[in-house]
Order: structure tokens, then sequence, then C-alpha cells
């Protein structure tokens, strides 16, 4: 079988097996508990497309999942069928920066490509905030500044509430305004965002308004 599961899936994944996990433990009912495990299941469901009676086969493990162990376990067999975000080298980031004579290089052997919805980092000593992000089948790199906020928020890509920071980027408008900026407060940290997205809209919207399409 083939990786299917992308990096957001996956966190509803994992998002559904821990409520499932809290809920039952808090209720004796074993009807409520099999409804419980059944509505996870279904959540899970209906943030993929066209599955095939293999994958959901193997996602329908959900609802038969007693204890934590088994949980884990089930998180743990999923790992062949995740899919991995493009691997990339610096030579390929330095081409989707190409006006960036000094571009600021995360380290890319630390990083677990299939964790990422989308890959950012920041250049500190700039304020510079980098996103790489595939948009219509391409990747496509795209460069803003930050400030970091000194109270905890809401991420607008994750919704995770912690430690953000205002992302602004600028693009061209027009003849008579030249330039637009817009930004949004965002998860200081992109791996911790990476393992809390759950949908890729607003990831989407936001990076859509510089390439406009």
């Amino acid at each position: 079988m083939e990786p299917f599961i992308s990096n957001h899936q996956f966190n509803i994944i994992k998002h559904q097996l821990t409520g499932m996990q809290r809920q039952v433990i808090g209720t004796t009912d074993q009807g409520v508990r099999t409804a419980v495990k059944e509505m996870a299941e279904a959540k899970v469901m209906e943030s993929f497309d066209d599955l095939t009676s293999e994958q959901e086969t193997l996602l329908s493990t959900i609802s038969s999942l007693g204890t934590e162990e088994e949980r884990n376990a089930f998180l743990l067999s999923l790992f062949p069928y995740r899919k991995s975000f493009p691997a990339m080298t610096p030579a390929d980031l330095r081409g989707l920066f190409p006006k960036v004579k000094k571009l600021s290089i995360p380290d890319l052997n630390t990083i677990d490509f299939k964790g990422l919805t989308y890959l950012g980092w920041k250049d500190i000593g700039q304020d510079k905030q980098y996103f790489v992000y595939p948009i219509n089948g391409k990747l496509t790199g795209i460069q803003g500044r930050y400030v970091i906020s000194a109270k905890k928020g809401l991420c607008h890509f994750c919704g995770r509430f912690g430690d953000i920071a205002f992302t602004s980027i600028q693009t061209k408008a027009g003849q008579q305004d030249p330039y637009k900026a817009f930004g949004h407060y965002i998860c200081y940290d992109s791996k911790e965002c990476n393992q809390s997205i759950q949908n890729t809209e607003s990831l989407e919207g936001f990076l859509r308004q510089v390439v406009k399409m």
C-alpha cells in the first residue's frame, strides 16, 4: 500500500485518539465508550477523499483500540503510510529564493520531512521568516518578516495556543499602490505548528495572497 496520509491528516488521527482516550477513561458506560470510538473513527475518515478498501480497513482499526499502548502502537504502524514533504537540499532552497543573496539555510538533516505540512524557518539575525509550500503542485518559496509577540496567542495556521510571532509579507499590488503588506500571528516554532496543524486552508490562503493563485 502506497503512502496516503498527509501530515495534517496524521495530526487529525493523533488528536482524535487523544480525545478518545480522555473521554473513554472518564466513563464506565460501554455504550458511551462505543459511541466515542465510532465518532473518532468517523472524523478521521471524513478527513480523507476516495479511500481504497485497504486504506479504510487500516483506519477502521481506530474504533477497536482499547488501551493507550494500543493507540501508540497504532500510530507507529502508520509510519510507512505517511506521505513525505518533498526532500530538500540547500541548493533546492537557494533556487526557491534566488533574490536572497545570503540565504540562511536550516539544518535539513534534522528535519523529519514526513512531519511537515510546510517547511518554515527563521533568519533570527535579520528577523526574516521563510516558507516553502507546494502550491498547484509546485514548490513555492515565500519570504516575510516577523516580530515576536510578548504574549501567547492562537496561531493562524494551526489554531494552537502558544508562543507566536506576527509574520508579515509584502507583495506587489498594482501601479497606484505598488506594494501591499499583510500578516498574521503564527507559531514561533514551525515544528510545533506542523505537529498541530489539522487543515491547510488558513496556511494556503495566507501564502496564495503572495503568489496570487
